[in-house]
């Protein structure tokens, strides 16, 4: 497992709001500051906990070695306290749950 890449899941209709001058800012950041990322292993839960029925996601994958400040880890999460540079977010995947409403993501990080 690549310990450098981590996750986040936004609405794809806000994505283009959330990314203005070079920094990723989502809702998160400016009502808790703070943004919640996710290890590979959980992304899974959570798109089913938090998500589910829910279509029209972006699953982004976000290099943290491109960021000024890492994480931290809180628990099962990471936490970062400021804006993620546009330039950190590698990819950004479509995601729709299945006809059940649920998601079964396959992330390979070999």
């Amino acid at each position: 497992m690549n310990s450098d890449l981590l996750f986040y899941v936004v609405s794809a209709r806000k994505w283009s709001n959330l990314t203005r001058g070079g920094l990723f800012k989502p809702e998160e950041l400016l009502e808790e500051n703070k943004i919640t990322l996710l290890a590979a292993e959980t992304v899974n839960d959570y798109l089913n906990n938090k998500f589910s029925g829910r279509k029209n996601l972006f699953l982004l994958i976000i290099d943290i070695t491109s960021m000024e400040k890492r994480p931290k880890k809180q628990g099962d999460v990471f936490v970062v306290e400021n804006a993620i540079p546009v330039d950190a977010i590698l990819d950004k995947i479509r995601l729709d749950s299945n006809k059940e409403g649920k998601f079964d993501i396959q992330i390979d990080q070999n």
